[in-house]
């Protein structure tokens, strides 16, 4: 049997031991993973481990130690993980050999990054004998656009149509990009989902990613614009205001100290149409001041969390003055 993504993750089937999980998405296959594993650990399958990720040469004596030691009634949950390149020869032995067929204590996941399989090989035929195959390939726009949905379901509707628009209409294709986004708004306000949706909804009048390109593009005018706005309407600065200027001299610090071809814009949340912005702004800042502005967010969040008296929006704004004055000093 083979089921795609979309089809498991609404109506997950748990009704075979064994699954082979297959296609180019990687934070697909990560996610359906996840899933499985954590049912079996449910069903006593506490011994977990993972095969593959450095050689294959040993594969087989691996798998068949392990299957033996299941005899003994440990339960064992064995992911072989296929990251890149063809299907190597061991996996396609291993399942060949069924090693493990029959064995009610040994449960086994295999992972592969291949986008297509041939369904009229043999191979093909002998794992769908005795796995549920599961695809990940590329989901199309209205799958996508759900799929982020879920990641943001902390979000009232408001806030989730502001943030999730922007995040899919600038990160469009990259899953890996967009999970990152929703990981830190998640992080973020995991223990303060109330007031973030009354900010976003009632109380931000603006698109929070334009403050982003106003940092960015070093527009202060329109920074300060932004900042009165908010004063007439909030106590404290939202906590949107606060996770985009950590987000961005998070960035900074990591293109700061990394080498030009190291730097994974992706994985730091930088869209592709604002890379050139981020390096111009890293490269405008010495190492130090950005410590000091690492720390000054920090003392920044917990302000207005309660945890340090202090009046958050002054603060805010000397933080403002302070990015400003050292930009200009390098700039």
């Amino acid at each position: 049997m083979e089921i795609t993504y979309n089809r498991f993750i609404r109506k997950p089937l748990y009704n075979s031991q064994h699954y082979f999980i297959y296609g180019e998405e990687i934070i697909l296959r990560d996610e359906l993973i996840s899933l499985i594993k954590q049912y079996f650990k449910n069903k006593e399958f506490h011994n977990v481990v993972t095969l593959g990720i450095t050689s294959f040469d040993n594969l087989i004596d691996e798998v068949t130690n392990l299957c033996a030691g299941s005899l003994f009634q440990e339960k064992s949950l064995i992911h072989i993980k296929h990251s890149e390149g063809k299907m190597p020869d061991a996996i396609k032995k291993l399942l060949e050999m069924g090693i493990f067929r029959n064995n009610s204590s040994v449960m086994l996941i295999v992972e592969s990054s291949v986008s297509k399989l041939n369904k009229s090989t043999k191979f093909y035929k002998d794992i769908q004998d005795v796995f549920c195959i599961l695809s990940c390939n590329k989901l199309d726009t209205n799958e996508e656009k759900l799929w982020l949905k879920r990641k943001l379901d902390f979000f009232d509707r408001d806030a989730l149509r502001k943030f999730g628009a922007n995040i899919h209409n600038n990160l469009n294709g990259n899953l890996i990009g967009q999970r990152n986004e929703a990981r830190i708004l998640s992080l973020l306000y995991k223990n303060n989902q109330e007031q973030l949706s009354n900010e976003v909804s009632v109380d931000l009048n603006f698109d929070i990613f334009e403050f982003e390109d106003s940092l960015v593009k070093k527009d202060f005018n329109k920074i300060d614009q932004i900042i009165i706005t908010l004063k007439k309407n909030n106590a404290q600065p939202p906590p949107p205001i606060i996770w985009i200027i950590s987000k961005v001299i998070t960035a900074c610090y990591a293109i700061k100290t990394a080498s030009s071809s190291s730097v994974n814009f992706s994985k730091l949340g930088i869209w592709s149409n604002k890379k050139s912005y981020y390096m111009n702004m890293s490269n405008s800042l010495r190492v130090e001041d950005i410590i000091d502005l690492q720390e000054r967010i920090i003392v920044l969040d917990q302000s207005v969390k309660g945890a340090i008296n202090l009046n958050a929006w002054d603060y805010l704004e000397t933080t403002i003055m302070f990015l400003k004055d050292n930009l200009l000093l390098t700039d």
